[in-house]
């Protein structure tokens, strides 16, 4: 996972360090950050995301999702969606940056657990990949808007699933590649 986040981060600053061109023709600096709130309804996982605009319908950004919580106080079956997810990439604004219509890809990486008793399920694993993205950003104030949207990835993954939660016995391992839902955006952007 360690190298996964490394590739991740040199692909994040070749990617903003490549649009630098473009902010100095431009002249345009401005940044935002945004949280998107389908995210936090997961069990509590936190999420950003930050935001620079490199000209007037380009902008590149950078996030993370990280959820570390055990529910269930303690019990032989606790649930959790623990995830640690990285992501960046670049987004195409139709009319200009941070409103309108906006499509975007970018790169994800994810080292994830999950516990859901009620359904049997126990894993871990990992994952890398690629995302597409599009969505609609409404202005609500000067400062303010709101994002919806949606996206789908296709990734590498590698999956160990177990027959219980605790030193369960492992049950079956799967590698390969997974296309999967992977935004569902109702979020809010603040410009800074």
């Amino acid at each position: 996972m360690k190298t996964t986040l490394k590739i991740l981060l040199a692909a994040a600053t070749l990617l903003i360090g490549s649009c630098a061109p473009a902010m100095a023709r431009d002249g345009v600096s401005r940044w935002c950050v945004s949280t998107n709130i389908p995210t936090w309804l997961l069990l509590g996982t936190a999420n950003a995301e930050l935001h620079l605009a490199t000209g007037n319908h380009w902008s590149v950004h950078a996030g993370i999702k990280y959820n570390p919580f055990t529910y269930a106080g303690g019990t032989p079956d606790q649930l959790h969606i623990r995830e640690l997810t990285p992501s960046a990439g670049v987004r195409y604004w139709a009319d200009s940056v941070w409103q309108g219509w906006w499509a975007g890809t970018g790169i994800i990486v994810s080292e994830y657990s999950l516990a859901l008793p009620f359904c049997g399920l126990y894993s871990e694993g990992n994952l890398a990949g690629a995302k597409l993205v599009s969505g609609y950003d409404f202005a609500l104030s000067e400062r303010l808007s709101l994002s919806l949207g949606a996206g789908v990835a296709a990734a590498l993954h590698r999956t160990s699933y177990y027959e219980g939660p605790v030193c369960g016995r492992l049950k079956d391992k799967r590698k390969g590649v997974t296309v999967f839902p992977s935004d569902i955006i109702v979020s809010m952007r603040i410009k800074l």
